[in-house]
């Protein structure tokens, strides 16, 4: 008899095993995630996915390039994707125009990209009638470079949108462009061959602009519905960090991959630019929200009256971020 009831107890336990390794492959829950640009700014989402973060938090990650952050919005909104790897004032002008494309974390929460010019231009004045590559119209290399002429003074440039980073870089190598918003690795590549650095990282952390410039985006239809996968991809994503600051070595060949560049000075400063510039936390401030708005409506991308009547909360969503704070997450990630 025991041995019978032995016997049962096993092959009890042998199934539940059984049944529950097939439950937790089951559990994964399936995320397409555009992002961009190719840089390094979208470390935190191939770390994630290379270092199996993404895996141990239940999510199985579909990562693909999209040229600039408004593609990407359009991307959402036809629901293939419901979350990103995004901010900025796609974020703000999907909202104002009733979509329900939201920030729910920010990894980065500076200007780091740089403006880099012909090698005969020396200072941002002479860009006066211009032409100057973007990524994209509304995008965060957009609103970068519109601050810069803003701080400089400079009017009467045009604003040419190249579709991605390494389209930018490869307008100013050919002459096209007197200048373009450029951020590592391609940026170092351009120094090297000689372009110039017109404003860099430093000059925008002086001009301390309230901002986020990257982080994790995603509708909010669908986290309303789906809490903890909006928590858990949060969770993954910083995890993600915290391996880009501890693994140097894994990071170096994760970046490598994805901008396809083996050169180890470039991937060396591009490593320097993200333990420089990742946050290791997630919290978005309100006034970033409230100056990019200010901005937009001063550039006329955005209608003054509807902004007014919106509030700045309708932009983001802290709420997942400040439940992993009450749980210790951040402080136990960087122990």
């Amino acid at each position: 008899m025991r041995r019978l009831i032995g016997l049962a107890t096993a092959v009890g336990l042998i199934t539940l095993f059984t049944f529950g390794k097939a439950a937790a492959g089951a559990a994964a829950d399936k995320i397409k995630f555009p992002y961009s640009p190719i840089s390094w700014n979208s470390l935190p989402w191939w770390m994630a996915k290379d270092a199996g973060h993404f895996d141990r938090n239940g999510l199985d990650v579909d990562l693909f390039y999209e040229g600039a952050s408004s593609v990407i919005v359009q991307t959402m909104l036809a629901g293939v994707a419901q979350f990103a790897g995004i901010a900025g004032p796609a974020i703000v002008s999907n909202v104002l125009s009733g979509g329900d494309v939201i920030q729910i974390a920010a990894v980065v929460k500076t200007f780091t990209i740089p403006m880099f010019s012909q090698p005969q231009i020396k200072e941002v004045a002479q860009l006066k009638g211009q032409k100057i590559a973007v990524s994209r119209f509304g995008s965060i290399s957009d609103i970068a470079s519109r601050n810069i002429f803003q701080k400089f003074n400079v009017t009467g440039t045009t604003v040419l949108q190249s579709g991605g980073t390494p389209e930018s870089a490869a307008m100013l190598m050919s002459g096209t462009v007197a200048a373009a918003m450029v951020p590592a690795p391609q940026s170092i590549m351009l120094r090297e061959k000689g372009f110039r650095e017109l404003v860099g990282v430093k000059q925008f952390r002086e001009w301390n602009i309230p901002v986020v410039e990257n982080g994790v985006a995603a509708r909010r239809s669908f986290i309303d519905k789906n809490p903890s996968v909006a928590k858990r991809f949060i969770r993954a994503a910083f995890e993600g960090i915290q391996t880009i600051y501890s693994n140097k070595e894994l990071t170096m060949k994760t970046l490598a991959k994805y901008t396809k560049i083996n050169d180890e000075k470039i991937l060396e400063e591009s490593y320097r630019f993200s333990v420089d510039a990742l946050s290791k936390e997630g919290f978005m401030p309100t006034e970033a929200f409230s100056a990019l708005v200010e901005q937009l409506v001063g550039q006329k991308q955005i209608d003054e009256a509807v902004s007014k009547k919106t509030p700045v909360t309708a932009y983001f969503d802290n709420r997942f971020v400040n439940e992993l704070e009450k749980e210790g997450f951040f402080k136990k990630l960087w122990q």
